[in-house]
């Protein structure tokens, strides 16, 4: 690779770091719960719990008065039979699907923080993997993206993520059941697994949303992963997803990154799903689509060794 003699060592350092942290933390509250016993697990289980429902319960607070609101706007409107107040009303109505889609997305993601939270009281070695799929869980994830800003800060290196949604998916669970629903997810989440390279790392969100870290990767590379996990998903599995991605800024936080991240995908899913969007740090845009064009392995392609080899992009 053109940038492997280059990057290499940084990305050795990161590997190592990686692992070290992880399992340090994981010594440590291993040593930890064996000092406080299961009490204290559970008392911070309770916590992560409590904040999970009380951000939910706030949100379907603001949603219900917004839809009471409305509400009260159909009756005036109806009354009036005003063709341009009709107008003015489906507007509104949009307004309104906006925020319902978040709030389906978060409950979906409290659900699967409630799960995993109850897994972690009888198995707290599980506290960085996901149970249903095998991956890294958002608590390791978090570790991760932490470290790699600070090195983005300290050794200008870079680095970008890809959140992932299978489009439709609440309609599998509704027509054949949460278990179908659950196997798709595994199938899903091999998949994707097998479809990103050996220092990428993959995270199940929450729900049907994962997240792709790609070190030493760009906006540009990073469009293109998601243009071509599309494809292969499509493929392999016959379902379509929506993906948002952005490269790390050296202004970025965690909550900035992944809030970016989210932008786009909602972009994306507001598009009518199957698509990619990228944020560029100022704007969203739709990433570049791949034409019909053979694309070397994900573990042997950089962004810009794609690029040179595929003159249809």
């Amino acid at each position: 690779m053109i940038w492997f003699s280059y990057a290499s060592p940084i990305v050795m350092i990161a590997a190592v770091w990686i692992s070290y942290r992880i399992g340090k933390r994981s010594r440590d509250q291993l040593e930890q719960q064996q000092g406080q016993g299961d009490i204290g697990q559970a008392r911070v289980v309770v916590q992560d719990l409590e904040q999970i429902s009380q951000q939910v319960r706030r949100s379907l607070v603001s949603h219900h008065a917004s839809i009471v609101q409305f509400k009260e706007r159909i009756s005036k409107l109806t009354e009036a039979d005003d063709a341009d107040a009709m107008k003015e009303l489906a507007r509104e109505a949009e307004q309104i699907l906006q925020p319902t889609i978040q709030l389906a997305s978060q409950i979906a993601h409290a659900y699967d923080d409630i799960r995993q939270q109850t897994d972690q009281l009888s198995s707290p070695e599980q506290l960085r993997t996901d149970p249903l799929t095998g991956l890294s869980s958002r608590r390791g994830m978090e570790d991760i993206l932490k470290m790699l800003i600070a090195m983005k800060s300290r050794y200008d290196t870079r680095f970008a993520i890809a959140l992932v949604d299978i489009d439709g998916f609440q309609k599998i669970n509704d027509e054949f059941g949460h278990v179908r629903g659950d196997e798709m997810l595994r199938s899903f989440a091999a998949n994707l697994d097998s479809t990103v390279r050996e220092t990428d790392v993959v995270v199940r969100f929450g729900g049907e949303e994962f997240i792709v870290i790609m070190p030493e990767t760009d906006l540009l590379g990073a469009g293109i992963f998601g243009q071509r996990l599309r494809r292969s998903v499509d493929e392999k599995l016959g379902l379509s997803i929506s993906v948002g991605v952005a490269e790390a800024r050296d202004e970025d936080t965690l909550k900035s990154l992944l809030s970016r991240t989210d932008s786009a995908l909602y972009s994306a899913k507001a598009g009518g799903g199957d698509c990619v969007f990228q944020h560029t740090g100022r704007h969203i845009e739709m990433a570049r689509p791949l034409k019909n064009v053979s694309l070397p392995p994900a573990e042997d392609t950089t962004a810009e060794e794609t690029v040179a080899n595929t003159t249809g992009v």
